[in-house]
């Protein structure tokens, strides 16, 4: 299978409308190997060529997994852009924090390419930093480590101050705003970085399915629990006001998971959407889609929704 490809802002580079991130349960150590390889052996399948993941993930697991897995798979690594971050370290104390300075950054580049076995990482976000973090000092650091060959395009992961901050803003080639059907603030932002020639994409295009929780998974499985624990983090407003998109998700051949990712793929300056499971029907499930216009009536009910939520 082949899926639709867009260009990633100002670079040469074509990515796959969906990315999958290799994250969250997937790396975490209880998710078993088998079940990690088999989702990573989908995406191939269905024509993915962009893949996420994060040193923090499982304490590098993340890492590890992919670069190991796509070796396994026989992967063409070379026709994928394998993005990983950094910003985020673990401590001590075994809780993670942030590290943005220089020289922690270098050492998180080269520490990343070893897990990941690759001689270069096709795009190193940094990971949540605060708009503070954004230094001339990191940023010239962060150029020195693309003129080396250790990184080709550079980005940044994280909430909307930050983001708006790097629109527009040398290095950054790539940003990754969370952006969803249930989260759409982010939407003006994506357009504009677009504009000034970056790529953008959406982190969480799927809501953690709060918007139709799977509660039968949730309750039976130890992902489920996992993802049910990680939908409630942000309080029960948030997934409250995703409980009243459920109605205007439903079309005729379509899940709800479906239409949540084809209404992030048609929103203005979006490159990729780029979403987590652990089943590898669920990456053919959204696969199928990738090319599909989101149905009229749709998009007219969640614009209402939507328009309704800015009012209050």
């Amino acid at each position: 299978m082949s899926l639709p490809r867009r260009r990633l802002g100002a670079s040469n580079r074509e990515v796959s409308v969906l990315g999958l991130g290799c994250a969250s349960y997937w790396a975490h150590p209880r998710f078993p190997e088998s079940r990690a390889r088999a989702v990573l052996a989908s995406a191939l399948e269905a024509g993915i060529t962009l893949y996420d993941t994060g040193a923090s993930y499982g304490d590098g697991l993340g890492e590890r997994r992919l670069g190991s897995f796509l070796r396994q798979l026989d992967a063409e690594i070379d026709s994928l852009l394998i993005a990983t971050k950094a910003g985020t370290v673990r401590a001590g104390n075994c809780k993670l924090i942030k590290d943005f300075s220089p020289r922690s950054i270098v050492a998180q580049v080269d520490n990343s390419l070893e897990r990941l076995r690759l001689e270069r990482i096709g795009l190193l976000q940094l990971h949540g930093p605060e708009v503070d973090d954004l230094t001339d000092e990191l940023c010239r650091v962060l150029e020195k480590l693309r003129d080396s060959g250790k990184v080709e395009l550079l980005g940044v992961n994280g909430f909307a101050p930050s983001i708006e901050h790097a629109i527009g803003h040398a290095p950054f080639d790539v940003l990754m705003p969370f952006l969803s059907v249930v989260e759409p603030g982010n939407v003006g932002l994506a357009q504009r970085a677009s504009a000034a020639g970056q790529g953008v994409l959406a982190a969480g295009p799927l809501a953690r399915m709060s918007f139709h929780p799977p509660l039968k998974n949730w309750l039976t499985r130890p992902a489920g629990l996992w993802y049910l624990a990680r939908a409630l983090y942000n309080g029960p407003d948030t997934f409250l006001r995703a409980r009243r998109l459920k109605p205007a998700l439903q079309a005729p051949g379509w899940t709800p998971a479906q239409l949540a990712i084809a209404w992030a793929l048609e929103q203005p300056g979006v490159t990729a959407a780029v979403f987590g499971t652990t089943r590898p029907e669920h990456v053919r499930e959204l696969s199928q889609v990738a090319s599909r216009p989101l149905p009229d009536a749709v998009r007219q009910r969640i614009a209402q929704l939507h328009a309704g939520q800015r009012r209050n």
